[in-house]
């Protein structure tokens, strides 16, 4: 644990420690706050790494408001946040802890280097609360100029489906582009905060359940748009998917075409295997939008 003394009221302490913005004050991390249904609060985590972008979940575990809160990711790691007031200012603090009794704690409770990293992370916490720093604002450099790096290899394999929507052009795009549209399995999805909106470089997020029942997030990029014609997203991870969605006016309503294209050997599974995968993507998806578009259509 890292606890240091700052010369600040506590409420204005913890404006900061309780705040999804305080991660951003880790070197490499950026967070945010999302609101998936029936859960406790939840935070989408994004980590900046050399690789690549991992992607991570908190769930708020406890709760003293205004003083101490706990997040738990997946792995069962916890962290808290806390302040109390002393002596005129408030002493604030960030806690780790891991499950006792698992590689994973050995991996990551390594005394000193946690010491370390919780250490600096309040230091940059307390110059902010005292105003050496600005206030985290948006996406930090670190972890958007991850976000941002193209995969070094190029598309090997791609598959594609198309639908005509009986629907206007402006109706159509807007919900293609909208991550809010209805999408199976979802639980919640929205645009990742201080991205652009409708340009390259937005990025939006996807929470959903994992086949252990834990919570999981994904997100995409924007890498090329043309208005009310076309885009081109791109998965952020290890396997770096891209769909693009090309829009043609036709007599009787709007021709969406989506298609996926992926990186065999970044792929898990066998090619026929993974090539079945994604054209049930591009189906679902294609029909999704369809059958939502038009019944909204139905009832205007």
């Amino acid at each position: 644990m890292a606890s240091r003394e700052v010369s600040v009221d506590p409420q204005m302490a913890w404006s900061l420690l309780g705040s999804a913005q305080v991660w951003s004050l880790r070197p490499g991390y950026f967070a945010f706050d999302a609101v998936v249904p029936d859960s406790p609060p939840v935070r989408g985590l994004l980590q900046a790494t050399t690789s690549g972008v991992r992607h991570g979940v908190l769930t708020l575990r406890s709760e003293q408001p205004g003083v101490a809160a706990t997040w738990g990711d997946t792995r069962g790691v916890k962290f808290t946040f806390s302040v109390r007031p002393h002596r005129g200012g408030a002493v604030v603090a960030i806690a780790l802890r891991v499950p006792g009794d698992s590689a994973l704690a050995r991996l990551i409770f390594e005394r000193k280097r946690t010491d370390r990293v919780m250490g600096v992370w309040l230091a940059r916490a307390c110059l902010v609360l005292e105003g050496r720093e600005p206030w985290p604002a948006g996406m930090p450099a670190d972890v958007r100029q991850a976000c941002a790096a193209r995969p070094p290899w190029k598309v090997t394999d791609s598959v594609s489906g198309s639908v005509l929507i009986a629907a206007p052009l402006d109706v159509v795009w807007e919900a293609v582009w909208s991550p809010t549209q209805p999408r199976e399995g979802l639980l919640a999805s929205g645009q990742v905060p201080g991205t652009p909106v409708q340009e390259p470089g937005e990025m939006q997020y996807f929470i959903g359940r994992a086949a252990d029942g834990q919570l999981a997030m994904t997100t995409v990029i924007v890498r090329e748009v043309a208005y009310q014609r076309s885009a081109l997203t791109q998965g952020l991870g290890l396997t770096h998917p891209e769909m693009s969605y090309l829009l043609t006016v036709e007599k009787d309503g709007i021709r969406l075409e989506m298609t996926s294209s992926w990186h065999q050997p970044a792929m898990v599974g066998e090619p026929e295997i993974v090539r079945s995968r994604m054209a049930e993507t591009v189906r679902s998806a294609t029909e999704g939008y369809k059958a939502a578009i038009e019944k909204s259509q139905r009832s205007v």
